[in-house]
């Protein structure tokens, strides 16, 4: 069965429960495949970027077939990175989140890319396996994806390059620091209501950067 997302924003759970890990977001729209259904929940996966999770029978509706492939028409916007500045810029971290109240790196990357067309997988481990590699940071450009990496190796955080070694990125909040070729410097005060001075810490390590035909 196909079905949508018919209310703003509906949680994706790692488990059929309330308390289970919030993984993704559904956006209103959002269409989808259900591939297991219990009576309180369904096991889905997302049309767009092939996401799966449990989700409350109560939040979706069945999709009529005779209008698949009419739910992701997109309209034309600016960059990637601008979007970001003007619409999320500020927005609180929220792991799976994906709107202005509340979203995860990955999730930043992807609705800013999908605002201006561009389809981007969902966690960024999975987003750095797209596009084209930047070899060095000062080869890149504003729009460019920025992947960084835990002391393992794996990736787990992404940003967007705004140009002149800066960076928007989720973290704690959607914001902007500096980024190196050693990685995000934390730029900004402890808090938006204190005056603190900047911290100036290394808060990730800069593992590579792809570029993303727009």
């Amino acid at each position: 069965m196909k079905a949508y997302c018919f209310l703003s924003a509906v949680p994706m759970r790692s488990q059929p429960s309330d308390r289970a890990e919030m993984v993704n977001q559904l956006l209103q729209g959002d269409t989808f495949d259900i591939l297991e259904s219990q009576p309180q929940w369904s096991y889905i996966r997302c049309h767009y970027d092939g996401y799966e999770g449990w989700v409350d029978n109560k939040q979706w509706q069945p999709f009529d077939p005779s209008q698949f492939g009419t739910a992701h028409t997109l309209p034309a916007a600016a960059s990637p990175a601008t979007v970001a500045e003007q619409q999320y810029l500020g927005a609180p971290y929220l792991w799976g989140g994906r709107t202005q109240m509340g979203i995860d790196c990955s999730g930043l990357t992807q609705v800013c890319f999908k605002a201006c067309g561009v389809r981007l997988l969902r966690d960024a481990s999975q987003q750095a396996t797209q596009g084209t590699l930047v070899p060095t940071l000062t080869e890149a450009r504003r729009d460019d994806l920025c992947f960084f990496n835990n002391n393992q190796g794996k990736i787990i955080h992404v940003g967007i390059y705004l140009g002149e070694g800066k960076i928007i990125h989720a973290s704690g909040q959607v914001r902007i620091d500096t980024l190196t070729a050693e990685g995000i410097i934390n730029d900004s005060p402890r808090g938006s209501l204190n005056r603190t001075p900047f911290t100036r810490q290394l808060t990730h390590t800069l593992h590579s950067i792809r570029r993303i035909s727009l």
